[in-house]
């Protein structure tokens, strides 16, 4: 079997177990997150119900609050009039205002007042008889312990407007009168439903006093609920009031029951919010999923067995370049540059090879680049010395020589000469008598110091030379005769060139944590601007065609080729001022 189709059949199963088993486990734990948030959704919808209701309860228990602090007008209301027009004054001026005004800023159905007053009787004030004081919410309100005593009951269906009715009894009791006042206000049910007015009408929304007497269900419209424990799913109410949700059967039809129980004041304790939704509806959307999900699943299938067809010949088509490619390099030995297109492992390993055959050449060159500077180096670094002697002379000879000349010119006297002759020979044996490449700053200045007196001997008052060498800086490394070069180049070309005083600056100074400078600057006549330019060109030139500078041109570019080219020679002149050379030398050197 050819590695396309067994690569198409071993991924073709894979894709299938792997897409069967993430969609079922995709569908199955989707289906159960959106079951629990659509869950959520109801149990907070029907808690934003119960706050409504309740808020809307609260606003019209406040209202007759109101009246309570309202001390003048109970005052009036059981005062005891001798005359029916002093009562009837008192109800129009009074009364009468503050109940039209109460009746119309809440929607309020009726409001009526209960006193103890036979002398203050009128359609909405009425005397406390004895029909009255055997009626259930009166004797509810006058055995309540409370000074505002409240509570919510159910009237049923109106005889005259036929809509259903419920009620609000408040008892007040003033200490300052010392007589209760009852107060009862009578709502239309629109009122609830106007609350439910927005929400889903296949929803059945039932409202129930503490004592179980039901105010709303939606499902009614024309008769009058009842007791809210004449439910046939009253027990699952029961369980439900811990707000968990609960499935219960109605009418051949699956529900989802949530209830919500006020709590926040004694009037409503225990009124009750109950909400049964269709779970047609909730699991709508999960049967929805599920089968988008089926197909989605199915057309991954056939997209995916048409895909895998195209990639594994793709695939399989430039693994056949990719090997033609290296047999061909490997027998001519030769590089060629292998272009396969697209972006995968086939692809990357087809540029891992090109930049690996590419680093081969490069490393090829460097390795031929390296032995050419090394090579450079080490004759820029004998053409220096040879700049320093021109001839090679035998160190024992010439030692021995400059020796018996001393000896000679000390037997007549001449002091002066015979010191020349000393610091002479220990100029050549500091130059000939050591070896290497880099040496020690110390050892540098003790070449440049010998030279330097062998000067002063020749020019006299003329020259005049400063060492600025701090103690910590003698360790330093540098190239060995780079300091004695400039030295020479500033007697050569400042102090032969001028008649006037020389003096000449050594000085050296720790500019970064990875270079130093050290710097010779004269005041001789300076360089001409074109020929300072000239002289920095050749430090750069590594031909062998100009003879001009060797020495300078030596120490720039063995700095520059070993170190890089931040390191080197840094000249500056101005005619007529002088001249200033900086060699730029690493610390770590």
């Amino acid at each position: 079997m050819k590695i396309r189709t067994k690569m198409f059949f071993n991924t073709a199963i894979v894709m299938i177990l792997l897409l069967g088993t993430l969609t079922y486990s995709m569908t199955t734990y989707t289906s159960d997150i959106l079951m629990e948030k659509m869950e959520q959704d109801v149990e907070f919808s029907t808690s934003q119900l119960a706050q409504n209701i309740d808020s809307l309860l609260q606003s019209y228990e406040q209202m007759i609050d109101s009246l309570y602090t309202n001390s003048d007008l109970q005052h009036k209301l059981l005062k005891k009039y001798d005359k029916i027009t002093d009562a009837q004054e008192v109800y129009f001026d009074y009364f009468l205002p503050y109940a039209d005004m109460v009746r119309m800023s809440k929607n309020i159905f009726k409001l009526t007042l209960y006193t103890h007053n036979p002398t203050f009787q009128f359609a909405d004030v009425k005397w406390i008889n004895d029909e009255i004081s055997q009626s259930d919410w009166y004797k509810a309100a006058e055995h309540s312990s409370q000074r505002l005593a409240k509570s919510w009951s159910s009237l049923g269906i109106d005889p005259y407007y036929r809509f259903r009715v419920f009620r609000l009894t408040q008892r007040m009791n003033n200490p300052v009168i010392n007589s209760p006042v009852y107060v009862t206000l009578d709502l239309q049910e629109q009122l609830l439903e106007s609350l439910i007015s927005k929400e889903n009408k296949n929803q059945r929304f039932i409202v129930c006093l503490p004592n179980g007497q039901v105010i709303l269900d939606s499902f009614l419209d024309t008769k009058a609920p009842g007791d809210i424990r004449e439910y046939d799913f009253y027990h699952q109410v029961e369980q439900a009031k811990a707000n968990k949700a609960v499935y219960i059967e109605e009418k051949n039809e699956r529900y989802l029951l949530t209830v919500k129980s006020l709590n926040s004041r004694t009037s409503v304790r225990g009124l009750k919010t109950i909400v049964l939704t269709p779970t047609g509806e909730l699991t709508t959307k999960v049967t929805e999923m599920r089968r988008i999900a089926i197909i989605l699943f199915i057309s991954s299938i056939f997209i995916s067995v048409i895909t895998m067809y195209m990639i594994s010949r793709k695939l399989t088509k430039r693994l056949m370049i990719l090997a033609s490619k290296m047999r061909k390099d490997n027998v001519s030995e030769t590089y060629s540059h292998i272009a396969l297109q697209g972006n995968d492992e086939i692809t990357q390993l087809g540029r891992i090879y090109n930049q690996m055959m590419l680093r081969n050449s490069l490393l090829i060159k460097e390795v031929y680049d390296i032995g050419m500077n090394g090579k450079e180096l080490e004759l820029k670094a004998k053409e220096s010395e040879l700049y320093a002697l021109q001839t090679q002379i035998n160190p024992h000879y010439l030692f021995n020589t400059l020796n018996a000349i001393r000896g000679s010119l000390l037997k007549k006297g001449d002091k002066d000469n015979a010191e020349i002759i000393k610091l002479l020979a220990r100029s050549f044996r500091n130059v000939l008598g050591k070896s290497g490449s880099v040496v020690r700053l110390d050892e540098e200045m003790g070449i440049v110091d010998t030279y330097l007196r062998i000067q002063s001997y020749r020019f006299g008052d003329r020259l005049h030379y400063h060492i600025n060498i701090p103690k910590e800086h003698s360790t330093y490394q540098l190239p060995r005769l780079a300091l004695q070069t400039l030295v020479e180049n500033a007697i050569i070309h400042a102090l032969e060139k001028n008649e006037n005083e020389t003096h000449i600056y050594i000085e050296s100074q720790v500019m970064d944590h990875d270079r130093y400078h050290i710097t010779v600057r004269d005041n001789g006549p300076g360089i001409p601007l074109a020929a300072l330019n000239q002289i920095r060109q050749h430090l750069n030139d590594s031909s062998m065609e100009h003879e001009q500078n060797i020495g300078l041109r030596n120490i720039h570019q063995r700095l520059t080729c070993k170190y890089g080219h931040e390191y080197g020679l840094s000249m500056y002149s101005e005619e007529g001022k002088g001249t200033s050379v900086t060699i730029i030398i690493p610390l770590w050197m």
